[in-house]
């Protein structure tokens, strides 16, 4: 056999496994005689692509090739030992003989993808957004027949418009009748004699759309929207695809989500830790009054019911969590120092030796003998 194995399946060098074995399926299914009784030229055309198949789909048999650009052993008849030994013989069945039974002629639409970007204060109500995205809808200027102005498709003669040819296969279990796809209009049951230029006969145009969604509460990153019938347009009487969009919640630096519940830190000073407070800090939805318990310590909380997230589509809120640190000045002046001294004396602690920068650190940090 001569010719680039691969230019005989119509794949690249760097096809996978999957690519080339879709590849030889859909020659199979146009040249193999059954579908081509008579022909010499298709029995012949079949036999080449079974060799190559034969060659392509072995990993040892593809990496020699791939070396020397040369098959360095006999490649069998379509059907020898190796050939059986790559293809199942479901998959032989289906790609030559298909499945019995009549054959739909109309392609379902293709499912769509896109994205919005809310805010974390957005989650707390619905909200829309309008987004604007691309699809395949039905070309305005042939209204989807694929046929260029003045003309429409025409039944397929060789199905006549079934889309598949049946035929008698006489078997060891008696006479088997299957259906494959018509291999003159590929199962579309008409052919197009003059194609439109807008979409070169395919029906199907490139499409921007605006669309508004509504977003529930309580949504989540990565949520997804379905939105039914908005994908790309069938063909052929096919079903339009669906689209889903995918909810981006963007990340709010004061805050860390944990379902309904958000947690925030808030910095105290060494007098509101030790005297306790009452102030007000800046909630998702607004200010939030907290009360500081006197000798409050570090990564002590507060629980604040109901200034979380909803649930998904509404419902009662969950909670704040507000995790308190204590924020220790990093300098002091000598009458601070002074004063924290003559604290530390009330208290009965440890005199406390060393300069003004080192005080604090001695007060907090250090371990006392």
């Amino acid at each position: 056999m001569s010719g680039d194995l691969y230019q005989i399946l119509g794949v690249s060098r760097g096809a996978s496994g999957d690519e080339i074995k879709s590849a030889y399926r859909k020659l199979a299914k146009q040249y193999h005689p059954d579908v081509n009784p008579g022909d010499p030229t298709a029995e012949e055309k079949f036999k080449e692509v079974s060799a190559a198949y034969d060659v392509l789909s072995d990993p040892e048999k593809r990496a020699r090739y791939d070396q020397t650009g040369m098959v360095d052993e006999p490649m069998g008849a379509p059907g020898g030992a190796d050939f059986f030994q790559n293809v199942g013989f479901g998959d032989l069945f289906e790609a030559f003989f298909g499945q019995a039974g009549p054959r739909s002629t109309a392609v379902d639409g293709d499912d769509l993808r896109a994205e919005v970007q809310i805010e974390l204060k957005d989650v707390l109500d619905p909200s829309e957004r309008t987004l604007t995205y691309r699809r395949l809808a039905a070309c305005e200027t042939c209204g989807g027949s694929g046929a260029a102005e003045g003309t429409r498709p025409e039944r397929c003669r060789n199905c006549e418009g079934r889309g598949s040819v049946q035929r008698v296969q006489q078997t060891m279990l008696g006479s088997i009748r299957t259906s494959t796809p018509c291999p003159v209009c590929r199962g579309a049951g008409q052919v197009i004699a003059d194609p439109c230029r807008t979409c070169q006969g395919r029906g199907l145009a490139a499409k921007t759309e605006t669309l508004t969604v509504t977003i529930p509460a309580g949504v989540d990153d990565g949520n997804t929207l379905r939105v039914v019938g908005k994908g790309s347009d069938g063909i052929r009487g096919g079903q339009p695809g669906d689209l889903f969009v995918i909810v981006r919640v963007a990340e709010d630096e004061r805050f860390e989500r944990d379902g309904q519940d958000l947690h925030m830190e808030c910095a105290l000073t060494f007098t509101q830790a030790a005297l306790g407070d009452r102030f007000e800090i800046d909630g998702l939805s607004g200010p939030i009054e907290v009360t500081v318990a006197p000798g409050t310590q570090p990564n002590d909380q507060s629980r604040i019911k109901g200034e979380g997230l909803p649930r998904l589509n509404g419902g009662s809120r969950g909670s704040l969590f507000v995790h308190y640190t204590i924020a220790v000045p990093k300098k002091v002046t000598d009458e601070e120092a002074a004063l924290l001294k003559q604290f530390s004396a009330l208290r009965g602690e440890k005199e406390i030796t060393g300069d003004t920068g080192g005080f604090l650190g001695g007060l907090f940090g250090k371990k006392r003998r």
